[in-house]
């Protein structure tokens, strides 16, 4: 017998249920939809309701009023986030914030999510608001997120160099635009022996040395002061590896003769192969082009046995252009004193060998453009380690962060290059632990060789550290004990008291003429005159985030 539930006083309504509800935090929903369910009263289901939208970025709130009965309601599509000290007056919507937070973290920027938001049809952030929301909470947690990173490198490297270590590092530098227009110069640090880490970096700015051309230098000399200061003493970096840079050359001989200086070998043997890839153009130097990979494989097998023994490297460098013209013993000649044959078995063909021999055109060209004193000197001071490569790497990587087709400030470029610096030892640290195993290969075309070649494929990663800045970010604004426009309006009108207190005691004690009374402008507020207290150190900026 079907039971009459409205007349059982034991009956309860089931639990409502949700099904398939997507996992995001945000659903786009179109205007049209918005306004079938906002438009219909759900207190007396007759009447409809006068709307009222307010709109602030990508954040919409609407309040509705029924025609037929006094019900009222309050509808929003984000919770605002409130400070410690949260009232009533605080409106910073949370979508605003994190939409501002994925286009910073994924380097996409203000410009192009405005741009993205207005073709979709989406409300967009104004650049006011995107910039503000970056600077007061985006910034600051990048800038907290790094240097606790940084303060588990440093504290690494010091405990490498207690027990009895030596740094082994690599640096190179970039400049923010093409040619030699550069204003602003990112110089990394890398560790040239264990996973590839990146230690630190310096920023330079044209103004700080005068010239684009010397601020590699400058700041490659910036650079290992800090870096010496963190890690307690110059005695602890034992070898750079670097670019044959002429001033960074000089600078490295005069001021810091206590460590051992080399050229990066991916730098060196990539100018001898393009070399190599131009001279051999002519039909005269077409037998040269078979023995390009030789050359560029021996190059690195002198580099790689000498192990920073640089007369041998020279030496085994030399042989290359003998062996070529056929010539694999050099007991005779004085200037080889630690290498007196080849290591290779005797050929079995006699065409591969140059025609002309030793004089001849080919072998002419050769010793002009590749075989030079100047590379022949130069090769023993290559470096044997051959991680320094990764210092292209990672300059690519920041390239994605802080395009060169754009400009940036100096605040813009710390950002990026902390995000940067991020992104790279968390990938350092997940292939060191093995949790991102190699999956596969995938070709390419190599730019300098002109071949196709093969590289390792990794697991991709889940960027768990871009969650961690997010919450960081919440954070920030918890911890405030006022809202920033409340900040900044206490700070204006302190300002404005001081201008009214100094005005009294420095105005002459004359009759008063309403004539010449003037009044402060608003217009005419300048900077406040307090003194600015100096930046922070490297070490204090770690330490103040090292409990």
């Amino acid at each position: 017998q079907r039971r009459d539930f409205k007349q059982d006083p034991t009956w309860t309504p089931p639990a409502p249920t949700t099904r398939n509800l997507p996992s995001f935090e945000y659903l786009v929903v179109s205007k049209e939809s918005l306004l079938s369910l906002l438009r219909k009263c759900t207190n007396c289901r007759t009447g409809e309701n006068h709307l009222s939208f307010r709109m602030e970025g990508i954040a919409v709130t609407c309040t509705g009023e029924c025609n037929s009965c006094p019900h009222k309601f309050s509808w929003g599509n984000s919770k605002v986030l409130n400070t410690s000290k949260c009232s009533n007056m605080e409106r910073l919507p949370k979508i605003n914030v994190d939409i501002t937070y994925g286009a910073v973290i994924t380097s996409i920027g203000g410009t192009k999510l405005h741009q993205i938001c207005s073709l979709v049809g989406i409300s967009p952030l104004s650049n006011n608001t995107f910039h503000r929301i970056k600077k007061l909470y985006v910034s600051p947690s990048i800038a907290e997120t790094f240097w606790k990173m940084q303060g588990k490198v440093i504290d690494a490297l010091r405990e490498r160099i207690e027990k009895g270590g030596k740094l082994h590092i690599a640096g190179d530098g970039s400049f923010d635009s093409r040619g030699y227009s550069g204003k602003y110069c990112r110089y990394f640090f890398l560790d040239a022996e264990n996973n590839n880490e990146v230690l630190h970096y310096v920023i330079k700015h044209q103004s700080d040395t005068g010239s684009s051309g010397t601020m590699e230098a400058a700041a490659l000399e910036q650079g290992l002061r800090e870096l010496s200061l963190m890690i307690g003493g110059i005695e602890g970096i034992a070898s750079l590896v670097t670019d044959r840079h002429p001033g960074v050359t000089k600078m490295m001989r005069l001021k810091f003769a206590g460590i051992d200086h080399f050229f990066d070998p991916w730098h060196f043997f990539r100018n001898i192969t393009l070399t190599l890839l131009t001279i051999s153009k002519p039909n005269y130097m077409i037998p040269v082009r078979f023995w390009i990979r030789v050359i560029i494989n021996r190059c690195y097998d002198a580099v790689i046995t000498a192990q920073g023994n640089g007369e041998l490297a020279s030496e085994k460098f030399r042989a290359i252009l003998l062996c070529m013209t056929g010539q694999h013993t050099f007991d005779k000649d004085p200037s080889f004193k630690h290498l007196k044959s080849c290591s290779h078995s005797a050929p079995t063909v006699n065409w591969i060998f140059i025609p002309g021999g030793i004089g001849g055109r080919i072998y002419n060209r050769l010793v002009s453009e590749v075989f030079t004193d100047k590379n022949i000197e130069d090769i023993k001071s290559v470096s044997w380690r051959l991680q320094t490569s990764t210092c292209e790497s990672i300059n690519a990587l920041a390239w994605r962060y802080a395009s060169k087709d754009l400009y940036f400030t100096r605040p813009g470029h710390e950002m990026r290059t902390q995000l940067t610096m991020i992104h790279w030892n968390y990938l350092k640290h997940t292939i060191a632990d093995g949790t991102r195993p190699v999956v596969g290969k995938k070709s390419y075309n190599n730019p300098t060789s002109k071949r196709v070649v093969w590289r390792k494929v990794r697991k991709s990663m889940s960027h768990p550290w871009r969650e961690d800045i997010k919450r960081l970010i919440y954070q920030v604004r918890a911890r405030m004990v006022e809202t920033p426009d409340t900040t900044e309006r206490k700070r204006k009108a302190a300002l404005a008291q001081k201008r009214r207190e100094i005005d009294r005691l420095t105005r002459p004690l004359v009759p008063s003429d309403p004539n010449l009374e003037e009044e402060w402008s608003s217009d005419e507020e300048g900077e406040d005159d307090a003194l600015t207290p100096p930046p922070l150190t490297p070490v204090e900026r770690i330490d103040a985030f090292i409990d």
